[in-house]
């Protein structure tokens, strides 16, 4: 297993598409620091920081892309049949390409966050205090890192359901689609999906609320909008991943023996 994350992760990091998007999303950030510092008004420069300069949204993007193509390449070249050759089981294929994709959503979000702090100070220092009281810093920090935690969740979730959908094509464009759709859905609808629960019950338990798991660590009033408490969230978020990598084991194995 780990010589196949080893495999993957050299791949990945081969792959030009990999190297350019970390430069793509690095001047990405300074373009939007620099634009919240010269207009603010526009885009308010703390809410860019909490937000490590729109870096996350674009993460999500690249990763739903790069899930989906990851399993389908293998089987366009014929490369799935060398690693089988070579007595990998469909398992350890699949769980390898899993992992080695969290790492690198984990790497991204180490180099946006470090990346922000660089544009804040390089641009931001003076856009925005921290004094009000003597708990607003602490405040900002924890804010920041609870709204670096919960969008983290929310793609690590996406990401077990969009390799589940790349094991259902031949293709990668449907669970691109599929994938980016559901992103933005989550986020666009949230406040519908909330009025939803309220009259339909039975909708807490299903995988669009279960992204919630992030929002609510950071708020826990939100409790009264998902109707389930942390840890049953929690226990919930963590079987449709597992749901969702079974599933993809599953219909990865049939579609290609």
């Amino acid at each position: 297993m780990i010589t196949l994350i080893k495999q993957e992760s050299y791949k990945l990091l081969k792959r030009p598409s990999t190297k350019f998007f970390v430069l793509f999303m690095i001047i990405f950030q300074a373009i939007i620091g620099f634009y919240a510092k010269n207009y603010p008004k526009n885009i308010a420069p703390k809410e860019a920081f909490m937000d490590n300069f729109y870096a996350p949204m674009l993460i999500a993007i690249f990763l739903i892309s790069l899930g989906s193509t990851i399993i389908t390449n293998e089987v366009q070249y014929g490369t799935l049949k060398t690693l089988l050759y070579r007595k990998y089981s469909y398992n350890q294929i699949l769980i390898s390409k899993w992992i080695t994709l969290f790492l690198y959503a984990v790497s991204l979000y180490i180099i946006s966050i470090f990346s922000s702090w660089l544009i804040k100070i390089s641009f931001l220092g003076r856009q925005f205090q921290l004094t009000d009281h003597i708990n607003k810093t602490q405040y900002v920090w924890q804010s920041w890192q609870a709204t670096n935690i919960s969008e983290f969740l929310t793609l690590v979730f996406l990401m077990s359901f969009v390799l589940l959908l790349a094991t259902m094509f031949n293709n990668s464009t449907p669970a691109i689609i599929v994938g980016i759709m559901v992103y933005f859905a989550a986020s666009i609808f949230s406040q519908l999906m909330y009025m939803l629960l309220d009259k339909i019950q039975w909708l807490k338990w299903s995988p669009i609320n279960m992204m919630n798991l992030g929002a609510q660590l950071d708020n826990n009033h939100l409790e009264k909008l998902t109707h389930l408490n942390l840890s049953t969230l929690t226990s919930g978020y963590l079987l449709y991943m597992i749901i969702f990598l079974l599933l993809g084991i599953v219909i990865f194995r049939k579609r290609n023996s």
